[in-house]
């Protein structure tokens, strides 16, 4: 590497560490904050007692990669005797407070230790969108997405706990780019590399499933752009059989990412932290979180309705010792739709209620993000939008 080259990988190196160097402050100072209350037992319980029954609505990488420190370095005691681990159905909350505070662990210490695996991924999501960054514009622009993400106020506030958002972040920045490497480069190596990064993103946070209807998307979009390309190019008499061709490997590529993220990532991960969960308790466990999904359980000698069926299977799938460990990450996605359907109640400029508004998210992140971080996007998105009109009236192609 030439001495020119190394300056930007000596600022990125700057970057980090001080974007580190402030989360790990925030982290040795802060209390637990409610969903680490959930978190951090749920998490401790997968990797000490290998059984998922806390907090399945959230999936387990960063709870569980949070959790293996803790286990190898301070071993607190873990009440598996408590009613809250024993009989309480999800009963995470109390066990929260159990394992943090009522068990005779120093809470401080856990906390902290807990904290570690976020702020390194947190680190490794801003050394992602530079590595990104760096493809696109170079080694020394690549610095300015990095900087404004990694001393962004939100990122700072949120990189240091032991919840699912910004691990989020990290699945979808992984899982897009590696996709979209595969969609320009295609290759073996690198539709095995997209199958693993959407594995990966789906045990951040069950959010991340969307990255199946924008995959199909972004597909379809590359596939009809290919065509628009190829048209002119290719005999009339061979336009339907080459692009028939190209449609089906084109949709036999996203199959197979979609099902080596969930065959090669998923289906282990879960096997694992549901090894010592007794099948039993998973289907009682199971079929009372479900009991009043769509309505409720199917009648006996009636037909289950559309959205009933996936939960009846469900608790079919949980019987199964093949199955059980796609049954609880299916479980997970139900009780994201079933608190989506109830709603959340929230107070948002005045107003209060559980149905949600349209402008939620536009103005919180205008609220939120730093005002010369909105400047800039506001320019590029000017200035992009200026130079592709430029260029169509100037009639070039892109």
């Amino acid at each position: 590497m030439k001495r020119k080259n190394i300056y930007p990988w000596l600022v990125l190196a700057a970057i980090l560490v001080l974007s580190g160097a402030l989360m790990l402050k925030a982290a040795w100072n802060d209390s637990a904050i409610m969903d680490e209350l959930a978190h951090i037992p749920a998490g401790y319980g997968y990797v000490s007692q290998l059984d998922y029954r806390l907090n399945p609505e959230h999936p387990p990488l960063e709870k569980a990669l949070a959790a293996l420190p803790v286990k190898i370095f301070v071993n607190p005691a873990y009440p598996t005797t408590s009613p809250v681990w024993t009989t309480e159905i999800n009963g995470q909350w109390d066990m929260g407070t159990a394992f943090l505070y009522q068990s005779g662990n120093n809470a401080d210490q856990i906390l902290r230790v807990f904290r570690l695996f976020p702020i390194l991924l947190t680190l490794l999501l801003i050394f992602l969108i530079y590595i990104w960054a760096r493809e696109i514009v170079g080694g020394w622009w690549g610095l300015l997405p990095a900087f404004l993400f990694a001393l962004s106020p939100n990122v700072l506030a949120h990189g240091h706990y032991v919840t699912t958002d910004v691990g989020a972040a990290f699945g979808v920045v992984l899982g897009t780019y590696y996709f979209l490497k595969f969609l320009f480069k295609p290759s073996k190596l690198n539709l095995f590399l997209a199958g693993l990064a959407f594995g990966i993103a789906q045990l951040t946070k069950f959010s991340t499933v969307m990255l199946v209807p924008y995959f199909i998307f972004l597909i379809a979009a590359f596939y009809a752009v290919s065509v628009i390309r190829d048209w002119n190019q290719t005999e009339a008499a061979k336009r339907f059989k080459r692009f028939s061709i190209r449609a089906y490997h084109y949709f036999r590529s996203v199959v197979i990412i979609f099902a080596i993220g969930y065959i090669v990532i998923v289906y282990p991960a879960y096997a694992i932290l549901t090894a010592h969960y007794p099948i039993a308790r998973q289907v009682s466990d199971t079929s009372y979180i479900l009991n009043s999904f769509a309505g409720g359980p199917t009648l006996a000698g009636h037909s289950c309705k559309l959205f009933r069926c996936v939960a009846d299977l469900d608790i079919w799938a949980a019987k199964s010792p093949i199955l059980r460990p796609f049954a609880q990450y299916l479980l997970g996605v139900l009780m994201v739709f079933q608190r989506v359907s109830g709603g959340n109640t929230a107070y948002f400029l005045g107003q209060v209620g559980n149905s949600g508004w349209w402008y939620y998210f536009p103005v919180i992140y205008l609220l939120k993000e730093p005002l010369p971080a909105l400047i800039l996007i506001f320019a590029a998105l000017l200035f992009g939008i200026w130079q592709i009109l430029k260029r169509n009236r100037n009639g070039k192609n892109y």
